[in-house]
């Protein structure tokens, strides 16, 4: 993040849903990532579907953990897709997912991060496939215990690291992008439209 642009999150109101929208989820409101966990207040949890409605987004608080929410933002169609990857697929089913429909799957999720956050349970390495990180990544943390890899930017990474420092990079512009668009007064629909159809990231 330019020193700029960190200048105008310090003056951004940090209990505006949008704000945290922006700061947290703008890969997804642009269409380049499949899914984010968004940490809110409970006050910006609620609003959180009414907000995401005319998007083509989804949401599913996988966990309430005091006066916070922590709800995964998802596009369905393309998480959909990404869970009939047969590798993935295969790897869900050895999880404990398999023959489940979408919403038992995030019940399930939901279920053991729970349990992970109540540390009553290690933690589901199941949720990066959720969140849309790529097997190969997933799979690496797993067998590395989360050391060795690569380099360190949206999750860790363990192949295949320009191709993922390059998206890394087009995150950080769609984040850069929403945080302007926001914090200017746009609406917030018309910032994500703006964002997705404009390409702006591409910039």
């Amino acid at each position: 993040m330019s020193q700029e642009i960190f200048e105008i999150v310090k003056n951004m109101d940090p209990e505006l849903l949008e704000t945290q929208l922006a700061l947290q989820c703008a890969p997804v409101l642009a269409g380049l990532k499949i899914s984010n966990l968004l940490n809110v207040s409970k006050k910006q949890g609620e609003l959180i579907q009414g907000l995401l409605a005319a998007t083509e987004l989804s949401c599913y608080v996988l966990l309430k953990n005091g006066h916070r929410m922590f709800i995964l933002i998802y596009n369905k169609k393309m998480l959909k897709a990404y869970l009939s990857n047969k590798r993935v697929q295969s790897f869900l089913e050895e999880e404990g997912y398999g023959d489940l429909g979408l919403e038992e799957m995030l019940q399930l999720l939901s279920q053991r991060y729970q349990l992970h956050m109540e540390k009553r349970a290690g933690f589901p390495h199941e949720l990066g496939v959720f969140l849309g990180y790529p097997m190969e990544d997933v799979e690496g943390f797993i067998e590395n215990n989360g050391e060795n890899f690569l380099c360190l930017g949206y999750w860790k990474v363990y192949q295949n690291q320009q191709i993922k420092q390059e998206l890394f990079q087009k995150f950080e512009r769609a984040k850069e992008w929403m945080i302007l668009l926001v914090s200017n007064g746009m609406e917030f629909i018309e910032a994500v439209n703006l964002l997705k159809y404009g390409q702006l990231y591409q910039m």
